[in-house]
């Protein structure tokens, strides 16, 4: 049994090898048979070719380091010239530290073996990348007819150009590249597209240039110009610019220099800034983050419409923060620095702000893709002018702040560290001055005031008056001044003050109100405007006083002239060097040149001085002015006449003597010492007099000052003495001197004199 399988598999092995010598037979035969084809197929060479190769390899080595790599497919060496024809070629390019991965392809080449220059005539495929980077990360350029320098490694063509990377793409005229410096340059006529990345609708950013040379190593692209770079509705021309890219070829910093000019253009209106130098920063998405123009910066912004305006600005630099709003760059914010003027004009009205240091805030406009200007804020002292129409107003400050509603007008203004303010209604108004330590002021669309609030040491001044207190408040709807604090209104003709005054600038009318203190300086206050009361004593030469709890009254307003009125109430006072009235209520006409007391009525008046009283010639002394004091219910006194006219049951007493009656008349006029004095008093009704134990009674008594006399007339005149003795006549007139008295009896005077 063994035996017969053994001879089995003998068989088999016999069989397999036998197979396997016929395939190997059949193979060989048939490769001979192919072989003697090729020859039989091959053409001859051609003469003028010395030798042809399957492949072409050259590489360039410094050192350790491989520089470049020349390789062909095939080489077709010719004898004639001195040249080769490579096919299917391939340069890479690896730089002195071998970090880059560079690559130029062409389908046909001329090789010059004594310069080492390849020329490539058709279509140049030529790629620049890092070597870590991935494929398709760098740039891809094609061109034709490049010229390859062995020596120094640099690509040249003055052929087209279309280049290509990451979201980016561009066309210009003639290369060179630069291996060892690792620069790229386009020639002329440089157009690039950089597409926004991320999936923002920020619009693609659009350069164009003379030539641009691309710093690999700095990832910086540099171009000549004229430059232009468009972004949505904003153009940038310059006479240079460099563009920094990031790893990714985004852009990420922009300068542009040599008359520099960013153009923004919409339906409804266009503007520019113009500048020596701009700067600009980019997103990671390619979206454009700040703005900064240098070296006299102008700018200016026009809009159409109905509500068209016009805005200039100047300054030695402007930085504009820019901020994403769906996926798109917009102003945020601005900063001007040095010699800033900002001006708008719209609807007729300009504003004008010249400071230092300007902050502008941006805000967008609902539903649009628009911002507006939102808030102006200097950075140190400032100015801002308003002028229109109807108003014209100048602010000054340590700072100012100004808000500004959707159609970009002025709506609000704050001033803080010494407020300077000068304001006029009208061309020919008169100028309204006013310094303070803050100040906010509402505007109108019009840019006209509507309420205007100063807080801290503040002072006011406006034709010849002037006013000063701790806060002030202007209403242009009710056109009215209200001072609070330390409340003062002064000019030429007096001074009112108290916690609290207003003023209508339209009416004239006043009111103050807590300790009222009201001062006429005299003579000086004849025609003055402020003279609510000055017009009921300006004949009088020395300053009038007035105090009270309120006030009420006009003669702020030229149309309150000569008709001016005042009313003192609560504890009112008035008083001057010769005399004080007091009562609950005084009251001023001017018009009528009178002023009347009511209520609880006292008065104190200097009499002229006369030839001396009993007393004091008794006691050898010098004759001094006396002091009257009156009292009654109403005291009116009309300020032309002199005369004051006491009603009500009066009391007037003296050191010489007491006088009583239904009403009294007092008239003043100027003494020896040139001040208004009681010249002459007249009492009415139920008169009684006393002096110097005597007593005098009637219907009518006159007491004239210089002579020192009393005159009792009317009903039956009667004196009477401490010792029972009385005297009667048709009148009697009796003498402080000495005590003499005249009684006229029918028109006989009789002389009596007691001792």
């Amino acid at each position: 049994m063994k035996n017969r399988e053994a001879a089995r598999y003998a068989r088999w092995s016999a069989g397999i090898a036998a197979a396997i010598f016929l395939v190997v037979l059949g193979v060989y035969l048939r490769q001979r048979e192919i072989r003697g084809g090729r020859t039989k197929n091959v053409p001859e060479v051609p003469r003028s070719v010395a030798q042809q190769s399957a492949g072409f390899t050259f590489s360039k080595v410094v050192g350790a380091q491989k520089l470049f790599t020349v390789h062909a497919s095939q080489a077709t060496e010719y004898r004639a010239g001195n040249r080769s024809l490579l096919e299917n070629v391939s340069i890479k390019i690896y730089g002195a530290h071998g970090h880059r991965d560079d690559s130029v392809r062409a389908g046909e080449c001329s090789y010059e073996p004594e310069t080492g220059s390849i020329r490539c005539r058709g279509v140049v495929q030529i790629e620049l990348r890092d070597a870590t980077a991935r494929r398709g990360e760098g740039m891809q350029l094609e061109t034709s007819d490049i010229l390859f320098e062995r020596d120094s490694g640099k690509v040249s063509s003055e052929k087209p150009v279309v280049l290509r990377f990451a979201r980016g793409s561009g066309t210009a005229d003639g290369i060179l590249y630069d291996p060892q410096r690792e620069n790229v340059t386009l020639k002329k006529n440089v157009r690039m597209e950089i597409e926004p990345a991320g999936k923002g609708r920020a619009p693609a950013l659009k350069l164009s240039g003379g030539a641009l040379e691309f710093r690999r190593k700095e990832n910086l692209l540099e171009l000549a110009g004229p430059v232009r770079a468009e972004q949505g509705g904003e153009t940038l021309t310059a006479g240079k610019m460099k563009l920094r890219l990031n790893q990714k070829m985004h852009p990420a910093r922009a300068v542009a220099s040599g008359n520099a000019q960013i153009f923004a253009g919409e339906a409804k209106g266009a503007g520019f800034v113009k500048a020596e130098r701009v700067e600009a920063e980019f997103s990671a998405a390619g979206a454009i983050q700040k703005i900064v123009a240098e070296g006299d910066v102008r700018g200016e912004s026009r809009t159409s419409g109905k509500n068209g305006a016009e805005t200039n600005v100047s300054a030695q630099q402007a930085e504009m923060i820019w901020a994403e709003r769906d996926g798109a760059s917009e102003p945020a914010e601005a900063i001007l620095r040095g010699g800033v003027k900002w001006s708008a004009v719209a609807a007729g009205v300009s504003r004008n702000v010249s400071t230092q240091a300007l902050l502008i805030k941006f805000a967008p406009v609902a539903g649009k893709r628009r911002v507006r200007l939102a808030e102006a804020e200097t950075l140190g002292p400032g100015e801002v002018a308003v002028s229109g129409p109807n108003e014209r107003a100048r602010v000054r400050a340590a700072k100012l702040t100004a808000r500004f509603d959707e159609q970009n007008r002025l709506t609000a203004l704050r001033g803080s560290g010494g407020v300077e303010m000068a304001r006029s209604d009208g061309n020919e108004a008169a100028t309204q001055t006013s310094t303070a330590q803050s100040f906010a002021a509402e505007l109108a669309g019009g840019g006209e005031w509507k309420t205007i609030d100063e807080r801290g040491d503040v002072k006011f001044a406006e034709d010849g008056r002037r006013a000063t207190a701790d806060q002030a408040q202007l209403s242009r709807a009710t056109h009215e001044i209200t001072l609070e604090g330390a409340a003062s209104v002064e000019d030429a003709a007096g001074r009112l003050q108290a916690h609290r005054i207003r003023v209508n600038e339209t009416s004239g009318e006043m009111q103050a109100n807590g300790d009222v203190v009201a001062s006429y300086f005299g003579k000086r206050a004849a025609g003055a405007s402020m003279g609510f009361a000055a017009n009921a004593v300006q004949d009088l030469d020395a300053d009038v006083n007035i105090s009270a709890d309120r006030m009420i009254g006009t003669g702020m307003s030229k149309s309150a002239s000569g008709n001016g009125y005042a009313i003192f109430s609560g504890h009112a006072r008035m008083w001057e060097s010769n005399g004080s009235l007091e009562a609950d209520t005084i009251e001023f006409w001017q018009s009528e040149k009178r002023a009347e007391a009511r209520g609880n009525v006292r008065g104190q008046f200097l009499e002229m001085v006369h030839g001396g009283s009993l007393k004091n010639e008794k006691r050898g002394t010098k004759t001094a002015p006396m002091v009257w004091k009156v009292d009654a219910t109403q005291a009116d006194y009309w300020s032309d006449t002199g005369k004051m006219e006491w009603t009500g049951g009066v009391n007037a007493s003296s050191a010489e003597g007491e006088i009583s009656s239904k009403s009294l008349e007092l008239l003043f006029a100027k003494g020896a010492d040139g001040k208004e004095c009681l010249q002459r008093a007249t009492a009415r009704g139920g008169v009684r007099i006393e002096q110097n134990g005597r007593v005098g009674t009637a219907e009518r008594g006159e007491y004239v000052a210089r002579e020192g006399k009393f005159v009792l007339s009317g009903g039956r005149p009667t004196l009477a003495d401490r010792s029972g003795n009385s005297t009667t006549g048709h009148t009697l007139t009796f003498f402080l001197a000495n005590d003499t008295v005249l009684v006229n009896s029918a028109g006989e005077a009789k002389v009596e004199s007691k001792n």
